[in-house]
């Protein structure tokens, strides 16, 4: 059995994301869409973000996780909504499973967040490069949180 403690230890430093959600105009065009980002850090930090894609790209909100429980299920630190946008709908509630290609499944849903990235840096939320780097040398394949 796949428990998420062996997931944060074993897969720490990845970026998974899943694929474009396309938004339709008053036409029925497609319009632009969104990509949700989850991110596992070395020192067991998670976060997961949104990003529009259409020609105002930008960063829509991303918020933290208190944790994750041994069964999977996360635990979002949301911020104040007077201090900041985020839509509850889009954050993933339980890592159901891992397939064989290394694909996550949250909520039961059949559609896969695929690893994106192993990063190297995300100065963005104080992870520098030699921070990155220190974590992949102590904790890569540690059981982190």
């Amino acid at each position: 059995m796949f428990t998420a403690k062996q997931f944060a230890g074993t897969h720490c430093g990845c970026r998974y994301q899943q694929d474009y959600r396309p938004t339709l105009g008053k036409d029925g065009k497609k319009e632009s869409g969104t990509l949700e980002v989850i991110k596992f850090y070395y020192d067991g930090a998670i976060r997961m973000e949104q990003h529009c894609y259409g020609e105002a790209a930008t960063f829509v909100f991303g918020v933290w996780a208190e944790g994750m429980d041994a069964d999977g299920t996360l635990h979002w630190a949301l911020p104040d909504r007077r201090k900041s946008c985020y839509d509850e709908d889009y954050l993933p509630r339980k890592l159901d499973r891992v397939d064989e290609a290394g694909n996550l499944y949250f909520d039961g849903s059949p559609f896969p967040w695929k690893l994106a990235d192993d990063f190297d840096e995300d100065k963005r939320w104080g992870y520098p490069k030699w921070k990155v780097l220190l974590g992949k040398l102590t904790g890569k394949g540690r059981k982190c949180g």
